[in-house]
């Protein structure tokens, strides 16, 4: 990848990808990217191409047509999509302790390491119970904004 960049003339290139906070988020996103790609798609195929089609022929826009009919259709495969990143992230222990080394630390690393290294379970649990309410409190407030547009879309349609 420095080979490229630097072939390219990217000012900065080559960059320092190993050991650091930047090459810990490129390598957990590229190990993330298939499950929100996949998961996106599906969403993104169920969409009926009649309803943009419609709105097209009334006099709509592209961007508008985007705005007002085709984001929100997808939006509740965009808060599924990247709810689910977000839970395999927090789990996600390997890569940052590979590419990010010791001074990198992630919470399931932290997890990994009390109860490995320093045999401190109360603490290792006490940060997973932390993880597991801040999850829930995430998981809570997608489903508050998807509900929300769902009761939105309802209420427009009578």
């Amino acid at each position: 990848m420095n080979e490229t960049l630097a072939a390219m003339s990217v000012p900065g290139a080559p960059f320092q990808l190993l050991y650091n906070e930047l090459g810990v988020v490129i390598g957990t996103t590229s190990m993330m990217l298939p499950y929100t790609v996949l998961l996106l798609y599906g969403v993104m195929r169920g969409v009926d191409r009649r309803l943009l089609a419609a709105a097209s022929s009334m006099g709509a826009g592209k961007v508008t047509i985007f705005r007002r009919i085709y984001l929100p259709l997808v939006a509740p495969g965009l808060a599924s999509a990247g709810l689910l990143s977000f839970i395999l992230s927090l789990g996600y222990y390997i890569t940052p302790a590979l590419m990010g080394g010791p001074d990198q630390t992630m919470i399931a690393t932290l997890i990994n390491q009390q109860v490995t290294k320093e045999n401190q379970w109360n603490g290792a649990a006490a940060q997973g119970v932390i993880l597991l309410v801040l999850t829930l409190a995430g998981l809570l407030l997608v489903k508050a904004v998807t509900s929300l547009g769902a009761s939105r879309k309802k209420r427009n349609a009578t």
